[in-house]
This record gives structure tokens, C-alpha cells and sequence, in this order.
């Protein structure tokens, strides 16, 4: 090799010992098993996002908003992985809290930047929601608490739509994606140093603002800890990714007077001191708001699926499940258990002469002996196994369901959402033997709201059987 070449390949070589070891050194991480796509994650935070901002208040103030977007767009620009389509907020809240929705999208209540002592502090805690967002801890919780709840499930796939309805997943403190480990705290602790260190922080600097929030816990602090268990070992992480990253640059960035001027403004917003968001559900309860779920639109969207087509209301969501279809809101399952919306499943009768416990022999009702109420009274025993709460208040009703003969019950239950419920249950009799059934569940103070689209639901059917 030519003396010149072999100076200049020395040379190169002196030069990466010294710029790469921060990066062959530094700790891969990778997201744990997940049963959405990366798409699926920006959709489930889509949908929070919306959930979060018809709930909260956000500051209004350009200045703030135009700051903390720069600053978060600065961090990301050095997150490794997968791309996503970022956004940073903040909501008018004196609380203290943080929130990373799956797909990218960040929130910072106004309490955090005013206890925040710099911008490193902050830039610490949009870098650790970062990491949350990479690592994809969100729907990876989803992921486990959906495989529990439908063990039977396919573990290479899931519905937004369906994993959301099933787990009763809204904007609150305690929703399964808000919900962290102290591992992924951990993780996203790691992330965020990289991240930090990289965009020309020191790392080091955020740990005052975390030691301060959890020794300082109060109300304030209260729904930040339901979603963030404290490390104990916070600065040991920290200190441990910045041995792995080398020697940190000589020109950090410091405090900015930018800071300070959004910290001032968000102090002076009005309407900062809510209660936390915990409190404000307790709070709706005892004075008796029904705000578990949303009520039907009048407008309607089409499902049509294997052997039945019908409408639903628009702001409600479809799922199928298989065995079933269910369409209900945003919250209509509380604890994987449907407490509003409309079950749509088939029932397979034993024979028109088996009639179960109740033969429809409520007071001021005639016994039905018809093979449609010898297959309903079947469905009806059949539930009330699972339900033995479960009892028959009206049964006296036919009508026809697509131009087949159909049989109306309505009956009592215990709700999920505490209290009783009341179930609307249309039995049809298909040519096959099979007796299809829909029962349209809401609680009874709410059913009045709910009745009318079970109706128009039941109305717009059509077999394709």
C-alpha cells in the first residue's frame, strides 16, 4: 500500500475510535411483542388524542404551542426506529403529568412546565415520552391485556376497533396504554438519554425535575405516578447509558430565555387549577353524570358482514369477533363486558319441543308454544346460566325482522357499569334451524337514550344467508 494511502487509512481509523464508540457502545432496545402494526399504533393514538382534547383544555396561546413543538421536533429528529407523526401539546392543567399516546402524539400539562426549573428538564421529560412512543409501550400493554382477555385470539393480529371496545380503552389516567411498567420506565429512561445526549443536552439535567415530582407528591402529582412508577435508581440509569455513550460534547445546551417567557404565559392562562382527571370522574358519579359512553348519532355507517347487513350509528365502532358482532361506543365495554351497545350472535335450539325455565310466563302474558318461543325461551335459559341475575320483565311483543317472524323480550340484568341494566333481545328463526339474535344493553337510567338505535339497527337488517 502506498505510504500515502496507508496515512490516510490510519488517520480515518484514529478518527472513528474516537467519534463512533457512543454509537457501537449505546444500548439497543427493541419493542416488546405487540399484536398492532406501526400503522395500528398511530391509529389507537389518533383516537385518544381526539378522546383527550374533547375532554381537556389546551393552552391557546401561539408562543407556547409554536415552543414546545420546536423543542419536541428537535428531540425527535435524534429517536431511532420507526417514524411517527409527532405532535406536542399542552394541556391547561395545574396538575403535574405527562402523557406519550401511542403514534407519536405528547401532551405536558401546564403544571409540569411551571414546576420545571430549565428547558433540559423539560426537553428530559418530552425525551423519556419519546422513548415510551419508540419502544411502543402503549399498545404493547394493550397487546398483553387484550391476549388475556381473548386467549383464543389470533397472536399475530387485532382490531383497533376491537382490542379499544373490549377493553374499554378512553383517555383517563388508568387506561392500559398510559399504564407503564417500571422496566418500560426504565426503557424510556434509557431512550431518553440517548436521545438527550444526542440533540446536545446533558442527560443528568432532567433528574432534578423527576426527583422533585416524587418527593413533592401530592394531588397534583397523583395521576402521574397511576401511569409512571417511580425508579428509585432514575440517575443510575442515566449515569450508566451516559459510560455506554462517551464523554458528553463541550457545548451543551443550556437553560433558554424561551422557556421561561412559555412558563410565564402558561402561569398567567386562565382556568390552570383543575381538579385532576381522576377526581373529575369521581366527581361526575356522585352527582350521577352518565358520561361512561357516547350516545348514538343519528347518522349511520353500513356493516355488512359474512350472512347479515345492517346500519349503525356513526360515532360507534363494529367488531367482529367470529361468533358474534358487537357495535357500540368508544366506552361501551367496561371491564371486557358490554354494558352499552348491541350484541349480534346465533343461538342453536335444541328443538321446537325443549322449552327452558321461563316459557314466557310472565304475569299478564299468554304461553307461547311456536317454535320461535320454544328457540328464544332456549337462548333466554341458555344466558341466564352466565347471568343468573338475568330475569324476563316483558315478552308480549312479535314483529318481523327482514320478513321473517320475530320475537321481542326485554329483559333485567346487572350491569358492568354498576347498577341495573336493561337488555333488548330480538329473536329471528333463520331457514337453517339457527336462531339469530340481537340484544341491545344499556343501563337502566341510560336506555332511554340508547332504545331508538337499537330499533333503527334491528329495522335496517338484511340476511344474506
Amino acid at each position: 500500500m502506498p505510504r500515502s494511502l496507508k496515512t490516510t487509512a490510519l488517520f480515518l481509523t484514529v478518527v472513528l475510535m474516537l467519534v463512533l464508540p457512543a454509537f457501537a457502545a449505546r444500548t439497543i432496545l427493541k419493542p416488546a411483542w405487540n399484536l398492532f402494526s406501526v400503522q395500528q399504533d398511530i391509529e389507537m393514538g389518533r383516537v385518544l388524542a381526539d378522546d383527550l382534547e374533547r375532554n381537556l383544555q389546551l393552552v391557546d396561546d401561539h408562543n407556547s404551542n409554536t415552543y414546545i413543538d420546536a423543542l419536541g421536533k428537535q428531540l425527535i429528529a435524534h429517536a431511532p426506529g420507526d417514524r411517527y407523526p409527532y405532535q406536542f401539546k399542552i394541556v391547561n392543567d395545574a396538575n403535574i403529568n405527562a402523557w406519550a399516546l401511542p403514534g407519536g402524539f405528547i401532551y405536558v400539562t401546564s403544571g409540569l412546565i411551571e414546576t420545571a426549573q430549565n428547558e433540559p428538564q423539560l426537553a428530559g421529560v418530552l425525551a423519556h415520552e419519546i422513548g415510551h412512543v419508540i419502544l411502543r409501550h402503549g399498545t404493547a400493554e394493550v397487546s398483553n391485556a387484550y391476549a388475556d382477555l381473548a386467549p383464543n385470539t389470533s397472536r399475530n393480529r387485532a382490531s383497533v376497533n376491537d382490542a379499544m371496545s373490549r377493553l374499554n380503552i378512553r383517555f383517563e389516567p388508568t387506561a392500559v396504554p398510559l399504564k407503564y411498567s417500571r422496566e418500560e420506565e426504565r426503557q424510556a429512561d434509557v431512550i431518553a438519554t440517548q436521545v438527550m445526549y444526542d440533540a446536545g443536552f446533558d442527560p443528568q439535567q432532567a433528574i432534578p425535575l423527576f426527583q422533585k415530582i416524587a418527593s413533592g407528591r401530592s394531588s397534583r402529582t397523583a395521576d402521574f405516578f397511576d401511569a409512571h412508577p417511580d425508579l428509585p435508581n432514575r440517575a443510575a440509569v442515566v449515569r450508566t447509558e451516559l459510560r455506554n455513550l462517551g464523554p458528553l460534547a463541550g457545548n451543551l445546551r443550556g437553560d433558554s430565555p424561551d422557556f421561561h417567557s412559555v412558563q410565564n404565559r402558561v402561569a398567567a392562562a386562565p382556568a390552570n387549577s383543575w381538579p385532576s382527571i381522576s377526581d373529575r370522574s369521581i366527581s361526575d358519579r356522585k352527582r350521577g353524570i352518565d358520561n361512561r359512553a357516547e350516545a348514538p348519532s343519528t347518522r349511520t355507517a353500513v356493516y355488512s358482514g359474512r350472512d347479515i347487513e345492517f346500519r349503525y350509528p356513526d360515532n360507534w365502532r363494529v367488531a367482529d369477533h367470529g361468533d358474534s358482532v358487537s357495535t357500540a361506543p368508544d366506552s361501551g365495554f367496561v371491564n371486557g363486558l358490554l354494558a352499552y351497545g348491541m350484541t349480534i350472535a346465533t343461538f342453536e335450539p335444541q328443538g321446537s319441543r325443549y322449552f327452558g325455565r321461563n316459557s314466557f310466563s310472565t304475569q299478564g302474558s299468554r304461553v307461547d308454544t311456536t317454535g320461535l318461543a320454544s328457540a328464544t325461551d332456549q337462548l333466554i335459559d341458555h344466558l341466564q346460566r352466565s347471568n343468573p341475575n338475568m330475569r324476563v320483565v316483558r315478552n308480549n311483543e312479535r314483529r318481523r325482522v327482514d320478513g321473517s317472524p320475530a320475537m321481542v323480550v326485554e329483559l333485567t340484568n346487572d350491569s358492568p357499569a354498576g347498577g341495573s341494566e336493561t337488555d333488548w333481545l330480538v329473536a329471528v328463526m333463520r331457514p337453517n334451524g339457527m336462531l339469530k339474535y340481537f340484544v341491545g344493553v344499556a343501563p337502566q337510567n341510560a336506555f332511554n337514550r340508547y332504545g331508538p338505535a337499537f330499533e333503527n339497527i334491528v329495522a335496517s337488517v338484511r340476511f344474506l344467508d
